[in-house]
Formats: C-alpha cells, structure tokens, sequence
C-alpha cells in the first residue's frame, strides 16, 4: 500500500486566507486521473503495481508549481509499505541542492 499524507497548518492557512479545501484540489485532481482513494481528508492511498509511481510522481509536480506549497504544511509524509518519507524535508533539500546547482 502506497498512501500520501497532508497534514497542513490551520493558522497559517486561514492567515493567508486559504482553506485546506483549496490546498487539496490540485491532489485531489490528480487522484481522480489515477484512481487514487481518499479514505480520509488529505490521506490519498493506492495499492498495486502502479502505486507509488502515480501517488509519488505529485510531489515534484506540486512544489515545482508553488514552493510555498510547503509553507502550509505540518507534516507531509509519502509511505510506502511502511518505509516513511518525509516530503517536506526532502522537497527542502532537493529545492536547496538545485538552487545552489543552477545560480550563477
């Protein structure tokens, strides 16, 4: 079982006016094209053979939209059968690597 996990801040979302809703739209377009399950709000989970492919392949695609996307977040967490990633820490590092790769 491959799941995604969004835990986002509420201060800080109703402080930039956003909701949680809104925050959610883009995976859960993205679930609706790939057959992915929300069992519960922000908790994304497929099993099979594809899984981690089309539930993993939103991480990069979201934080290339929006960096800030992570901003909003307490806890974002890519699980597959039990080895845990924390997307936050990973989007900031792979963000910082590149950076520092692509300036000047």
């Amino acid at each position: 079982m491959v799941t995604l996990r969004f835990v986002f801040n509420q201060n800080k979302l109703e402080q930039a006016g956003k909701t949680e809703d809104e925050m959610l739209a883009p995976m859960r377009e993205h679930a609706k094209k790939y057959e992915i399950a929300e069992p519960e709000p922000g908790f994304f989970a497929k099993d099979g053979e594809n899984a981690m492919c089309v539930i993993g392949m939103f991480i990069p695609e979201i934080t290339r939209k929006d960096v800030h996307y992570l901003d909003y977040l307490d806890e974002w967490t890519f699980d597959v059968d039990g080895e845990v990633e924390d997307c936050i820490k990973e989007s900031r590092d792979w963000i910082s690597h590149h950076e520092r790769r692509y300036a000047g």
